[in-house]
């Protein structure tokens, strides 16, 4: 059953996954734990992360044309492998709604204390909304120009703060004990790099398929380069108060200043959160519609895609009391929670299709 008509280029995932992988990790830097080593735990995390990548494609590359809920039905059987789809189809869903409230943490405490929450979670979740129900054309063609305008954005600011950076902030180099280094590495790499198996959702409408895992490595480098970027402006700028902000990334380029006319710049960092949450949230939306629609054997998925959104609006809502659980959740039990989606899961699918000579012609 074939419930979405539209096909992607190789160029079209590309984008669509630097955008994904991007979205929340700009307001929470991955890796951050590790202090001035953020950086460095962005960069081993990416080595693990282009591990599942691999795993990923693979998958997709081996199950050509076929969803996760699809394959899993073929690798574990009908009754177990619908069982673990609607684990993952809850995956997606608790997955976009982390996204939201962090969204609605953010709103809400820095740019609209006044306004209440539910405000910005809602009006976030009807634009996504539109464009789920528009299908994955219109999402991949809006990661096109977004994420080209988040990138420019992100290597602007940067060179504007190059002159506040300070090298001493960086010093010593891996000043932390190596289990703490592993733990932070692996936060990175679950967040945000192993969060690309919702793509096993995605990667099936390609135009051709066989260009998957060549697309997948490049976007997880690029995205990778981006965050590192990100992690050495806010270390070089805040020093060693860098961990203790909640947003890092905003308050590092609120503080451009070039001759007292171009300030103010955190208007950016607001304008590329919006546009990659918009995004994450919307491929995560999306992956979890239809998922249960071909659980559910519908015709179309679009019966489901408002009252799906209600329900992310009000576990957004209801999930956490405060920011400050929302970060611990993000930081200490994410990482952990997340291990057998991103990698136990997806690396057993693919030794059982291996030994078993799935699918069989």
């Amino acid at each position: 059953m074939k419930l979405e008509g539209g096909k992607i280029s190789s160029s079209h995932l590309t984008f669509l996954m630097i955008g994904f992988m991007i979205g929340s990790s700009l307001i929470f830097i991955p890796g951050q734990t590790a202090g001035h080593d953020a950086w460095l735990a962005i960069l081993a995390g990416l080595a693990e992360g282009l591990v599942f990548a691999v795993i990923y494609t693979t998958l997709a590359m081996r199950f050509a044309g076929k969803t996760l809920v699809q394959f899993n039905d073929i690798v574990y059987g009908p009754y177990l492998g619908k069982a673990i789809s609607i684990a993952y189809l809850w995956y997606f869903f608790h997955l976009a709604s982390l996204v939201l409230r962090s969204f609605g943490d953010f709103f809400t405490a820095i740019i609209f204390p006044e306004t209440p929450m539910i405000v910005f979670i809602v009006l976030t979740a009807l634009i996504c909304a539109t464009a789920v129900r528009n299908g994955l054309e219109v999402i991949t063609r809006c990661g096109l120009i977004l994420v080209v305008t988040m990138s420019l954005a992100v290597l602007t600011t940067t060179i504007l703060l190059f002159k506040d950076m300070k090298l001493t902030n960086f010093l010593p180099v891996f000043d932390i004990p190596l289990k703490d280094f592993i733990k932070a590495s692996h936060s990175a790499a679950t967040f945000p790099f192993g969060e690309t198996v919702a793509f096993l959702m995605v990667i099936c409408f390609l135009e051709n398929v066989k260009f998957a895992k060549s697309s997948a490595i490049k976007a997880l480098i690029i995205t990778g380069l981006l965050l590192v970027m990100a992690s050495v402006r806010s270390i070089g700028v805040l020093g060693v108060t860098a961990p203790i902000h909640t947003y890092p990334s905003f308050q590092a380029v609120r503080l451009i200043n070039i001759g007292n006319i171009l300030t103010r710049l955190e208007i950016i960092v607001v304008g590329n959160l919006l546009a990659m949450g918009f995004l994450k949230i919307s491929v995560l939306y999306y992956g979890t519609v239809l998922g249960t629609a071909q659980l559910l054997k519908l015709r179309s998925y679009l019966p489901l895609v408002l009252p799906i959104g209600a329900m992310l609006v009000s576990f957004s809502i209801l999930q956490f009391d405060s920011v400050i659980e929302n970060i611990f959740f993000t930081f200490e039990i994410y990482p952990y929670y997340v291990i057998p989606f991103q990698i136990g899961l997806p690396l057993l699918s693919l030794i059982i299709a291996i030994v078993r000579g799935l699918p069989k012609d």
